[in-house]
């Protein structure tokens, strides 16, 4: 399950797409895509076997040990005695490239943002109004993260999301006329919502029978299946189904809508995608409209 939401999660990091655009060929991009893959994998594995060592000599405690932290209980110099202390030069190294680590995440959230907010709602006005937005984004963050909640459940919400909406916008990138026309913007978006809605109704059903029922028991199943299902692979496994079957469903209306109305003749030149009417004349959807076009 944690594969499957990180590489949903990845396909939206700004981060990746910035290392995308500012390649300086295919080459490039493919040579660093594989190096920094190399890279990546290497650096989570050693984070994990650390944490597995840990845990093989008994040094964590299942109740008491926050388990973000189960890497760095690797320092306890014997079993028991409560959380690990830093006591090395080594061990302030590690905890400092740790935090470097989790420093470059948020550098690249924090730089999404401030993009967004300077693109779609301050153009061409100064950065003075998306910086403000991005320092009060940040101050509700650093509220939250200082509430003590476990890391993984507040990812949770970001990773169903991406899970939810990965599938289609990997589909969009189906880069030939006919693709553009059939998964568009509407398609992305219909799916997404669909998706969000099945997911919730299978936290509702699935957490139904250990609730009182009613509007509590509906809420109570909403949160779950977005905030405390803790990584459960069945919720994983709806998401990843839902969006690809009502992609599916967006897809299949629409071609018949051009049956019904018009058909797709396959020609296509020059970027234009050609649409016979079942009256015989044919008419031109070009790049710039087709996603939105009528049939």
């Amino acid at each position: 399950v944690m594969p499957l939401s990180l590489t949903c999660s990845t396909v939206f990091s700004e981060a990746v797409w910035q290392r995308v655009w500012a390649a300086e060929s295919t080459w490039a991009l493919r040579f660093g895509a594989c190096v920094g893959a190399f890279w990546v994998v290497l650096v989570v594995f050693l984070f994990g076997f650390g944490a597995f060592l840990a845990a093989w000599g008994g040094l964590i405690d299942i109740e008491k040990d926050d388990p973000n932290l189960y890497l760095f209980q690797i320092f306890k110099n014997h079993v028991g005695g409560g959380p690990a202390r830093v006591g090395s030069w080594i061990e302030i190294l590690v905890l400092i490239l740790a935090a470097t680590m989790n420093e470059s995440g948020i550098d690249s959230i924090q730089n999404g943002i401030l993009s967004i907010a300077n693109t779609y709602l301050n153009p061409g006005r100064g950065l003075l109004i998306p910086r403000a937005i991005l320092m009060c984004v940040t101050v509700v963050l650093v509220a939250i993260a200082l509430q003590g909640y476990q890391v993984l459940s507040i990812f949770l919400v970001a990773n169903m999301l991406c899970t939810c909406s990965a599938l289609p916008l990997v589909l969009g990138t189906w880069d030939t006329p006919r693709g553009r026309y059939y998964v568009s913007e509407g398609g992305f978006l219909f799916s997404l919502v669909c998706t969000i809605g099945t997911v919730s109704l299978y936290g509702i059903a699935s957490e139904w029978d250990s609730t009182e029922g009613g509007f509590s028991g509906i809420l109570h199943g909403i949160w779950y299946a977005w905030a405390g299902n803790m990584y459960s692979w069945d919720y994983f496994a709806v998401a990843v189904a839902a969006s690809f079957c009502h992609l599916g469903l967006y897809v299949s209306v629409r071609s018949a809508c051009s049956g019904m109305f018009g058909h797709i003749t396959g020609e296509e030149s020059e970027g234009v995608l050609l649409v016979q009417d079942t009256g015989g004349s044919s008419r031109d959807i070009p790049d710039e409209a087709e996603n939105t076009a009528a049939v």
